[in-house]
């Protein structure tokens, strides 16, 4: 079992994935769809500023990884949740997947989307999750390469390990589609995606669930949600709720991938060396 900082019995991180548009862009046929845009719109303008709202009513500091088309579609959204004191992460340019990018593309896209973010912010962006979670080998080393601190793509286990490089150079904060807003909430008829959207009761109870397993194991609880869906009124209230549930426990440790990094890096943290 991983000792926490200050003696804590397991970790939290609230983590935000900013797709706005991006995340429908390849079916929005050049712009003409522009129901199918609005829904990613609604992440920019309506889901961001109900999130920051919550979390600086419960000071809490959590982690937004970022398309760069984002940060250029809308500038000012990005520059409000970096003054807010949240962190920053890559997250692809056009939330493209590396799969289907040869290695030299994807290297290309990460140089592009870091200088794009940090150009935005006025700091340094070192923190990476892959569009849709599809990292592959060459991803990973550029990261190490690039100088990123940590990626969150993988799924090898439940609490941070180490990837890339010799003898590790890569802290990886796992994540899981058990703790992703997307596979309850998300739905498009066209194209298909999803087929029941579920109750924040129901969200909420699976959530929770976890949050004591992740006490019970010492374990990281990585929440994944988008704003586009999170970010409507009963689920927003389901949010608070299941924070208002973690803060109960005195044992838990808020924290960033920033955070993790530190203290891993002073020594404090021992963790596994994996090949992914």
């Amino acid at each position: 079992m991983i000792m926490w900082p200050d003696r804590k019995r397991f970790a939290v991180t609230l983590s935000f994935d900013l797709d706005a548009e991006t995340a429908w862009d390849t079916s929005s046929l050049d712009g003409r769809r522009l129901t199918l845009l609005s829904m990613g719109a609604y992440c920019r303008r309506v889901g961001v500023p109900r999130i920051l709202e919550l979390l600086a009513r419960h000071a809490i500091r959590a982690q937004f990884y970022i398309p760069a088309r984002v940060a250029e579609m809308d500038p000012n959204v990005v520059r409000g949740i970096a003054d807010a004191g949240h962190g920053i992460g890559c997250h692809g340019y056009f939330h493209e997947r590396t799969d289907e990018q040869t290695p030299a593309q994807n290297r290309q896209i990460l140089e592009d989307s870091k200088r794009l973010l940090e150009r935005t912010i006025g700091r340094e962006v070192s923190h990476y999750r892959a569009p849709t979670w599809e990292i592959t080998p060459d991803v990973v080393e550029a990261l190490v390469d690039l100088g990123f601190k940590s990626d969150s793509s993988l799924m090898g286990d439940d609490r941070p390990y180490l990837v890339g490089g010799e003898p590790g150079q890569l802290l990886e904060l796992p994540v899981s589609w058990v703790l992703d807003d997307w596979e309850q909430f998300a739905y498009s008829a066209e194209p298909a995606m999803g087929g029941v959207i579920e109750t924040p009761d129901k969200v909420f109870e699976l959530w929770r669930a976890e949050v004591d397993g992740m006490r019970a194991y010492g374990g990281h609880f990585m929440l994944t949600m988008h704003p586009q869906l999170i970010g409507r009124p009963s689920r927003m209230l389901m949010l608070e709720r299941l924070i208002e549930y973690i803060k109960g426990f005195d044992d838990a440790w808020w924290c960033t991938p920033e955070d993790v990094h530190g203290q891993w890096r002073s020594g404090a943290l021992d963790l596994p060396l994996y090949p992914y």
